[in-house]
């Protein structure tokens, strides 16, 4: 049936028509003087009868910008392991900028005969296009045809430049059905000709075209058909890419099979007509079922893809996003992240991780009845890289969170996607410890095991120096080993003494004691890392009424596990800490390296004391009586200590190598709940009978042993050395020595030489300096029976 060219029927007259085709040929004409379009060869009677229009074209024309000024397209960003494999991506366009020479000749070819087949013949406009495209336009059809690809490259790029904006108006601009917009892109092709080859504006449509309903770029596009790089094309494939960008959805075929194939088949004739395939080739691919060509991928944006590495994921995002070295606001940062084409390398080992995820899943299965979680995070020493972040649960960003899904890692701060951290237990023990050698005091200084209330503690920092409670604290013990009254600080360490540590904490400073732990990164997990108020605050205020002797001392205190590896790490690399760290480099669209933060490595703690500390730690493990079980790691020295939060609700394993600083938690996320009543890789556990060693440490011996293997063993430092003995004139049996002016454990050897028991008694002194020996009780020179107690006066200090 013959169309209709009546007014009803067309929406405008004839001659209507014609005149707005005379009006926009006018302004190609000023084109065409520009460009040596000849145009005005086909329509110059019509532009003699209508001259007062054609300078109203000119006008137009000229009143048009001549350079395409756009930002660069957004671009996909990936998030790399250390080994190059993919994570995530992010995107606001999914798209992949890839070089002309890294895409196919086919799929070159098949757009160029299907979209633009006088491509290397014109100058940006192609004459004889739009005189088709003008008669059919002049015949009442809708406003259409004769876009070179330089058009349409211009006319993706504006729409694209204007939604990377949030322009609406330049929206609109871009794609309204007009002859104005038609003959603004004339206009910029005609000058984008002048300055780009034919094979760069070619690379730019590839990279700005949409290839798939969400696929923009051909390499994009490829990876989601075909699960392979725009280089590695067939004719059959690039034909059908080709034939999608006219009608993304239309012609997808996944969801219009029939409208894919036919529309392959139509560009793969054009392909023939321009001798870029055989007749062979055409009859091959024309013959195969589009359904058997595809490999679909669907690649979600975000973190939900990065399967069991999501919560690693979603750290290094929010590491990004709070980096203000990478850029200077928030929205900057994210801009960047979903839309720069940036690649970020990260610090993950997929071995180990893939190791701990293993091991978590099946101790404690994600859907486990029980609701206890179970974590695995890893730091290198001496870098800070974060080698492994692993738990019990799959992440889960979305409002919609199913059974063994959270969108909340367990292993870090709050800031940085973590909730508000768990008690660490006495994996807290070694800050009290560090304190006490930076104090000039030894392993092998004994303390007090007995139990006593304490209602006052050190603490200068604090309203009148000390922490004081009118309701006294009474620490008692959970150990399996018969203590003495007094016990070497190594020995308190080994068992995990707390009546032992809470002396400790009496001789030394609440406010010291946290300062150095802050010193080497540990701070309540609600604290932000990236901001700086976190690391200058007075260390009162951090705390509050939580800088108390149990607190401290029984590590009340909520810490993430990933700076409790951090901080272990530290002694394991001779006193050097280094900030965690999960991005190792971040590279722009171009291969260039962004800056970052980094991570922040220098010398925290003295190195004679990091050794004393690594060495002491190893004991925990060497010893088969202490709280590690003997669980070392054959082969490899290590260190670590247990720990296990008031009525055990949280159970922890924090231990190191050379190579790896590991911290393992196992509790309940969202309540206090003693475990107890299901079983653990087949251990039944008991309400009340779960401790540190219990589920985190033999989770902890077996992921470190075989993250380990095949790794060279680094040998750990030597003992410390045990204070000198007393000479001879100082330890005369049944006399008591003179020990005034020494440190504790030296007193202590003199007056146990001389055949006394020693008993300590903490005084203040503002002529003695803190922790030293005032003097005797008796005075030094009494004669007294061998085996009598000698009370041996300790100072405090002015206070």
């Amino acid at each position: 049936m013959a169309r209709p060219t009546s007014a009803s029927a067309s929406g405008r007259s004839l001659p209507v028509a014609l005149l707005q085709t005379i009006y926009l040929l006018l302004g190609m004409l000023a084109v065409s003087a520009l460009a040596g379009v000849l145009m005005a060869a086909f329509f110059l009677p019509m532009v003699s009868a209508g001259s007062a229009v054609a300078k109203d074209g000119v006008a137009l024309f000229d009143s048009y910008p001549s350079e395409l000024e756009v930002e660069p397209l957004n671009e996909a960003s990936r998030i790399e392991a250390s080994d190059g494999s993919l994570l995530a991506i992010f995107y606001s366009e999914n798209r992949i900028m890839v070089p002309l020479e890294e895409i196919s000749p086919h799929i070159q070819h098949a757009v160029i005969a299907v979209e633009d087949r006088r491509f290397y013949e014109h100058g940006g406009v192609d004459p004889k296009g739009m005189v088709r495209a003008f008669a059919s336009n002049a015949a009442g059809g809708a406003t259409q045809g004769g876009s070179t690809l330089t058009q349409q490259y211009v006319k993706n790029a504006l729409l694209m430049d204007a939604v990377q904006r949030g322009d609406q108006e330049d929206q609109i601009e871009a794609t309204e059905q007009s002859y104005g917009r038609k003959l603004r892109e004339a206009k910029l092709a005609l000058s984008l000709e002048k300055k780009w080859s034919k094979d760069e504006i070619l690379n730019a449509y590839l990279n700005v075209a949409q290839f798939g309903p969400s696929q923009y770029g051909v390499e994009t596009g490829s990876r989601h058909y075909f699960n392979k790089s725009a280089v590695d094309l067939n004719p059959g494939e690039a034909a059908l890419l080709a034939g999608i960008t006219n009608g993304p959805n239309q012609y997808d075929p996944v969801s219009h099979p029939e409208a894919g194939q036919k529309r392959r088949n139509e560009v793969l004739q054009d392909m023939r007509h321009e001798d870029y395939i055989t007749d062979e080739e055409y009859e091959k691919y024309t013959a195969i079922p589009v359904e058997d060509m595809l490999d679909i991928q669907n690649v979600q944006a975000g973190c939900a893809s990065a399967g069991t590495s999501g919560f690693f994921c979603d750290y290094v995002t929010r590491s990004l996003l709070n980096d203000p070295a990478f850029a200077p606001t928030y929205d900057e940062r994210r801009e960047l992240l979903y839309g720069g084409g940036l690649t970020i390398r990260t610090t993950l080992d997929p071995e180990t991780q893939a190791a701990a995820v293993d091991i978590l899943e099946r101790k404690v299965p994600a859907d486990s009845s029980s609701g206890f979680g179970h974590s695995i995070v890893t730091v290198e020493p001496g870098t800070g890289n974060i080698l492994t972040m692993a738990q019990n649960r799959s992440f889960n960003p979305y409002a919609e969170v199913g059974p063994g899904e959270t969108a909340i890692n367990y292993n870090v701060p709050k800031s940085l996607g973590g909730g508000n951290g768990f008690p660490v237990g006495s994996t807290f023990k070694p800050f009290v410890l560090q304190d006490w050698l930076e104090h000039d005091r030894s392993i092998y200084d004994r303390v007090s095991t007995e139990r006593r209330p304490i209602s006052r503690s050190p603490a200068a920092c604090l309203p009148r120096g000390a922490w004081r409670s009118a309701e006294a604290w009474n620490p008692d013990n959970a150990v399996s080993v018969r203590i003495s009254p007094m016990e070497t600080a190594l020995n308190a360490t080994k068992f995990s003494i707390n009546t032992g540590y809470t002396d400790m904490a009496r001789q030394l400073d609440l406010c010291d004691i946290a300062n150095t732990a802050r010193d080497i990164g540990v701070v309540p997990a609600g604290y932000d890392p990236y901001d700086p108020d976190t690391w200058e605050m007075p260390i009162e205020d951090m705390y509050g009424t939580e800088l108390a002797p149990a607190v401290l001392v029984l590590g009340e205190v909520r810490i993430s596990a990933l700076n409790m590896a951090s901080a272990y790490a530290t002694w394991a690399a001779g006193g050097t800490y280094c900030t965690p760290q999960a991005i190792s480099e971040v590279l722009d669209r171009n291969g260039e390296a962004m800056e970052i933060s980094g991570a922040d490595c220098h010398q925290a703690v003295e190195k004679e004391v990091a050794d004393a500390m690594a060495w002491t730690l190893e004991q925990d493990l060497e010893d088969p009586q202490a709280t590690g079980k003997g669980k070392i790691i054959e082969g490899h020295p290590a260190g670590g200590k247990t720990g296990t939060s008031g009525s055990q609700y949280h159970t922890w394993y924090v231990g190191f190598t050379r190579q790896m600083s590991t911290a393992v938690w196992f509790g309940h996320p969202n309540a206090n709940i003693r475990p107890g009543g299901f079983s653990v890789d087949g251990q039944m556990l008991r309400s009340g009978h779960v401790w540190g060693n219990t589920v985190s440490l033999p989770t902890w011996q077996e992921y470190m042993t075989r993250v380990h293997e095949g790794l060279p063993s680094k040998p750990f430092p030597a003992a410390p050395e045990k204070p000198a003995a007393p000479s001879s004139d100082v330890a005369q049996k049944g006399v008591v020595p003179d020990v005034s002016g020494m440190v504790l454990s030296q007193a202590e050897s003199a007056v146990e030489s001389a055949g006394f028991k020693a008993e300590v008694r903490n005084e203040s002194s503002s002529s003695v300096g803190k922790w030293y020996v005032i003097g005797t009780d008796p005075a030094p020179g009494t004669r007294l029976p061998e085996g009598r107690t000698v009370v041996i006066r300790q100072s405090t200090g002015g206070n």
